[in-house]
């Protein structure tokens, strides 16, 4: 009988130690699975991380831009400002984009520029030139 016995409980701790060893290797299969997984979806999954890296370049691209229209927009205001309140502002702008001057004034117009220049002028510059305002200006004035 006790023969039966040590080999029961014999029987017992070998399917004990199975037991443990497919346990362990079924968690140890679980964890390995479960990490491939973890990494596909971090490496390639629909919000990966190179996509992370995308929309953290394009936000900081916008903050730029959103940097840049609020100070064209301050600059905007204080133009603005400067339109509505200084008279001397009004008078240089007038001069400047309308070719206006005053009656005591003469306007010197200087000729002569190099051919490269000119060129790079006319590409940077394609609304109509001051000088060509300056000139209307001084024919409607000249004709009436």
């Amino acid at each position: 009988m006790e023969k039966m016995q040590y080999s029961k409980a014999n029987r017992y701790l070998r399917n004990t130690d199975f037991n443990e060893k497919l346990i362990d290797r079924g968690l140890k299969t679980a964890a390995v699975i479960l990490l491939i997984i973890a990494v596909y979806t971090i490496a390639f999954g629909e919000n990966n991380i190179f996509e992370y890296f995308k929309k953290i370049q394009i936000r900081n691209e916008l903050l730029a831009q959103i940097n840049q229209i609020k100070k064209e927009n301050q600059d905007l205001e204080k133009k603005i400002y400067y339109l509505q309140n200084d008279p001397f502002y009004i008078e240089k702008i007038a001069r400047e984009n309308l070719g206006l001057m005053k009656d005591d004034e003469e306007v010197y117009v200087i000729v002569g520029m190099n051919k490269n220049q000119e060129k790079e002028n006319q590409e940077n510059h394609q609304e109509e030139r001051w000088i060509d305002k300056i000139k209307a200006k001084y024919q409607q004035f000249k004709l009436q």
